[in-house]
């Protein structure tokens, strides 16, 4: 079996780096603030290593450093962003380099130059329609990884609704994820909170690794175009 080390793996690579990084400091500065000897709830004056300061009340600045979830909520983009470029990249890789014609990606432009038409495509095709071509076009399906296709489209739909500041399950999401769900895949119901602590997001960004490396994995052992 071939591999390819496809440049999103060194972005992902860095990104990882960065979170367990983000973790640490955290999590040093977390101990320091909660054993401040202040009982007052008054209103401190808070100043940031760059000079610039709040007021803020400590149990509220306590409250919100104690959050396990702010951190993850800010980093999770970052992750499905980078599969869905690694997803672009492999559409080129798919026709410029494997010799599919466009017509294999439904919707794909067809006058475009291929890198212009593969971004759009992918940004505008939702992860549960483009992500099944690819992995098919690699002889991959979603039974392949981890999680499969139910656990990718609730990644993408949670980052979706992560990005636009929804904390709940709203009716649209619950529908997509419906509709990529067999009868035996439990639901969250509509006006769930989102949770998105450290045991989900790395359950999520391992669905997304595996799908990546799935299609990746398909792509790169398909024979080159001569």
């Amino acid at each position: 079996m071939a591999w390819v080390r496809y440049g999103m793996w060194d972005r992902w690579r860095d990104l990882t780096r960065f979170r367990l990084a983000c973790e640490m400091a955290l999590a040093s500065y977390r101990t320091y603030v909660n054993g401040f000897p202040i009982a007052s709830d008054a209103p401190l004056i808070i100043t940031d290593p760059a000079g610039s300061n709040f007021k803020c009340d400590l149990g509220e600045f306590t409250a919100v450093l104690n959050d396990g979830q702010q951190l993850y909520r800010v980093l999770f983009p970052s992750y499905v962003a980078l599969v869905e470029d690694l997803g672009r990249e492999l559409v080129e890789t798919l026709h410029t380099g494997k010799g599919i014609p466009r017509a294999a990606f439904a919707g794909l432009d067809a006058a475009a130059p291929i890198d212009q038409a593969a971004e759009h495509w992918i940004t505008a095709t939702p992860v549960e329609a483009w992500g099944a071509t690819v992995l098919k076009l690699g002889g991959r399906k979603w039974s392949n990884f981890k999680g499969g296709r139910r656990g990718v489209v609730e990644a993408v739909t949670i980052r979706n609704l992560c990005a636009h500041g929804i904390p709940v399950f709203n009716q649209r999401a619950l529908n997509r994820l419906t509709a990529a769900s067999t009868a035996k895949q439990q639901l969250p119901a509509l006006g769930d909170p989102i949770v998105l602590d450290r045991a989900a997001f790395v359950r999520h960004v391992g669905i997304l690794r595996g799908f990546a490396r799935s299609m990746a994995d398909g792509v790169a052992n398909l024979p080159d175009v001569p």
